[in-house]
């Protein structure tokens, strides 16, 4: 079936992404709309193979994936961002096609993700993604993206290490999480301090999640590039 084309079966998923998409305060056009179930469409055909994202039926893929990805995207500072460990696209390729005037760069260090990104972008006609084979601690931009944005990328402690040589540089960490990290928690951070942390209602899904910002705690040495 082609990119696009209309799936019959997929209605009331079709309907359930429309819905959860309004009740976030994110309304999308038909447009949009017909992207994301391109989207959607590309990801059930790529999972039957290359296993993208844990096996879930289409609507588990809309409330789980889709709707759980977008309801980051109002906790999202301005200027360009990275998904790091974006494996299928989740989060930052949902957010870029729910916002084409930003910019991302997608991260992934797996081969077959990293081809289906670049399929998808190509497919769906997406210019504000840039796909980038390499792990997050490997990654050395010449300018550091405004934010780093990580969804079940690695546990809060080995993730603000893995993004420590960017946060250093300027970048926040908004980290996507289940459970609000206690105070013992982030005290064990002590390269970053956490400048909020949101919880999120994700419309059909009946477990908790957080959005949480980090940025360089105060008297981190700055590193430069390389280092």
């Amino acid at each position: 079936m082609p990119a696009g084309a209309a799936n019959p079966t997929s209605a009331a998923p079709s309907e359930r992404l429309a819905k959860g998409l309004s009740e976030l305060g994110l309304p999308a056009g038909a447009g949009d709309l017909e992207r994301l179930n391109a989207y959607l469409d590309m990801l059930t055909r790529w999972n039957r193979t290359y296993r993208l994202t844990a096996r879930a039926t289409r609507e588990e893929l809309v409330v789980r994936h889709v709707l759980d990805s977008a309801a980051a995207l109002p906790f999202l500072p301005s200027g360009p961002k990275l998904d790091a460990g974006s494996g299928a696209g989740l989060p930052g390729l949902v957010l870029a096609l729910l916002r084409p005037e930003s910019a991302w760069v997608l991260l992934d260090s797996a081969a077959r993700k990293v081809a289906f990104l670049r399929h998808a972008c190509s497919e769906l006609g997406v210019v504000n993604v840039r796909v980038v084979r390499e792990r997050l601690e490997g990654y050395r931009p010449a300018e550091p993206p405004g934010a780093v944005v990580a969804r079940a990328l690695a546990p809060l402690p080995k993730l603000v290490r893995l993004a420590d040589h960017l946060v250093r540089r300027g970048s926040l960490l908004v980290a996507m999480l289940g459970r609000r990290p206690s105070g013992r928690q982030l005290r064990s951070l002590p390269t970053v301090e956490c400048r909020s942390c949101d919880p999120v209602r994700v419309p059909g899904l009946d477990a908790q999640r957080h959005v949480a910002v980090f940025a360089c705690a105060t008297g981190a040495p700055a590193r430069g590039v390389g280092n």
